[in-house]
């Protein structure tokens, strides 16, 4: 199950009140799926380095001396647990460092191990959420929450991820109800339905539209 906790507001971009705060955090099954990612990047490796080696043996005109051999498998080897050794120790502490905070106004992302980046996703720049489960996400019984937001000028920002998650298409709910809230902050009346929703998000992006054809059109000129 997904960790889902009650928390104090935290404050980013904006200042609307923040009525209710969850911390949300990863289960170990994203943890299960990035080592199978990691075995499939391996067995790739060793295929090609099995077949380059095979082609080496049968193809050349002469065997290979002993010293040559020695040093191919040296470098397998090597490879093999530059790949696997940093994934087992690392992957865990990187799971283990991830949060995502939904609240009244923003969404936060934290993730990063060596560089821990935070990442604020204010509702007024988001454009679109959306969900998706790869196969290895199916395997595992998680999914991914995407959110899109604009950036200054019309153009596309980075499109954050809400990974590892079992409860995927709840925690999308969740943040749509946060995010209609907030749209009731802002131009009062009824909570939007999903249609009034998806109607401001296409606004939304005629605007940015316009604006970046504005912003053109004065690069033009200059």
């Amino acid at each position: 199950m997904t960790r889902v906790t009650i928390i104090k507001p935290e404050k980013g971009e904006g200042t609307f009140p923040t009525p209710e705060a969850r911390r949300i955090y990863p289960t170990r099954a994203l943890l299960w799926k990035y080592y199978l990612t990691v075995f499939f990047v391996w067995a790739a490796f060793s295929i090609g380095f099995i077949s380059l080696w095979w082609f080496i043996q049968f193809v050349a005109d002469e065997p290979k001396p002993t010293n040559f051999q020695n040093i191919f498998t040296i470098f397998y080897w090597g490879a093999s647990i530059t790949i696997i050794v940093p994934s087992v120790i690392l992957l865990p502490l990187y799971v283990r460092r991830m949060e995502f905070i939904v609240h009244g106004n923003e969404v936060i992302v934290k993730k990063g191990l060596i560089n821990k980046t935070v990442k604020y996703c204010p509702y007024r720049t988001v454009t679109n959420i959306s969900t998706r489960a790869g196969p290895f996400d199916r395997l595992f019984g998680i999914g991914n929450v995407f959110i899109q937001t604009a950036g200054k000028g019309g153009a596309t920002g980075p499109e954050e991820k809400l990974e590892g998650l079992p409860l995927y298409h709840e925690i999308r709910d969740y943040i749509l109800r946060q995010l209609r809230i907030y749209h009731r902050s802002i131009l009062g009346g009824e909570v939007p339905s999903h249609k009034e929703t998806d109607l401001l998000t296409v606004q939304r992006e005629m605007i940015n539209e316009l604006r970046e054809i504005k912003r053109l059109f004065k690069q033009k000129k200059t």
